[in-house]
Parts: structure tokens; sequence; C-alpha cells
């Protein structure tokens, strides 16, 4: 397989990684927003980005705008610690930044819960995000959890792909640790 293709199946697999576990969290939370961002090597500028939108904000699925890495977003991101806010906290943090230049055009958040995807080795991959819960409630500490859960899920995955992708380049890999590869493995309600 030629290095380009091996890159193109890398970023596909990651992609469909990502796009998935932001659909999940959306329903498994029950939200009408969720967003996830993947940020390599703290470069906010080149982040790929994720949404998985209700009927709600059917209008608002075709919007874009460049990560910034700053506010809330970066916070979650620089401290790797997850944030639940209610509107009213979330609006009045010391980082809010509201919409600044795509105000009229960004989508409303109706509160925030956003927890960091921390990989092996403490390699922060960036955020996984969602907002308006269904039901209209606050965000708890149940759905935090639950959204902890899923994100180290996502972050499993991704390392494992990277590994496959340097084991293709002929890099001596080792072996993960069998307590890692089973320590998000809790079955319970939801």
């Amino acid at each position: 397989m030629s290095a380009d293709r091996a890159q193109m199946e890398f970023e596909s697999r990651v992609d469909a990684t990502l796009q998935t576990t932001c659909e999940l969290a959306r329903t498994l939370i029950g939200a009408h927003q969720a967003a996830m961002s993947l940020i390599v090597a703290g470069d906010w500028l080149h982040a790929r980005k994720y949404f998985s939108l209700s009927d709600k904000y059917a209008d608002f699925r075709g919007f874009t705008m460049p990560a910034r890495g700053v506010g809330l977003h970066a916070l979650v991101v620089a401290d790797s610690t997850a944030l639940r806010l209610t509107q009213e906290e979330m609006e009045s943090h010391p980082e809010w930044r509201g919409y600044d230049e795509a105000a009229g055009t960004h989508q409303p958040l109706r509160g925030l819960l956003a927890v960091p995807l921390v990989g092996e080795e403490g390699v922060n991959y960036g955020l996984l995000q969602l907002s308006d819960k269904a039901d209209g409630s606050d965000f708890d500490e149940d759905d935090e959890r639950h959204l902890q859960r899923l994100a180290a899920l996502a972050t499993l995955t991704l390392d494992a792909l990277a590994r496959v992708r340097r084991l293709r380049e002929g890099e001596d890999v080792p072996v993960l640790e069998r307590e890692r590869s089973t320590s998000f493995v809790h079955i319970e309600s939801v």
C-alpha cells in the first residue's frame, strides 16, 4: 500500500470513528447538539471537527467556522478536565466568549457538557461536547460519567489506529498493556 493511500485510509478511519462517537454521544445522553474536535499537537487552526445535531437545529447543519482555541473549549483541552455548566454558569463563566464573529449564525448553546479526549501517555486529542439536553434539564453527574466513558472508548480507538499505522510503517510498537485495554469495559445500565 502506498504511503498516500495508507494516510487516506488512516484519516478515513479516524473520521468515521469520531463522527460515530459524536452521534452516539448525542443519542446516549439525550442532547440536541454534539460536537467533537480533533486537535493534533495543539494545532487549533487545523482541527478536524465533527457534529451531530437533532432536527431542532437542522438549519445549522451547514454552519462551519475554524476552531480558534479560545474560551471554554480551550479550557477543557488545556486542563484535560471535564466541564459541566448550566446555561447561567456558562454565560457567566470568565472564559465564555459568546459567539464572537459568529453571532447570529452559530446555533445557540443551552448549557454545556464537555470532556477531553486523553489517550495513551496523556496525549490530548481534543474534546467531545454536548449542549441542549433533549428533556430540557441540565446535564448531571451521570451524563458526565457516561460521556467520559464514551470519550475513553474513542481515545482507545484513536490510540489503536495510531499504533496500527506505526506498525505498518515498520516501527517497533510496544504491546498494549492488558490492563489498559480492558479498563474501559464496564457494563452498567444507562
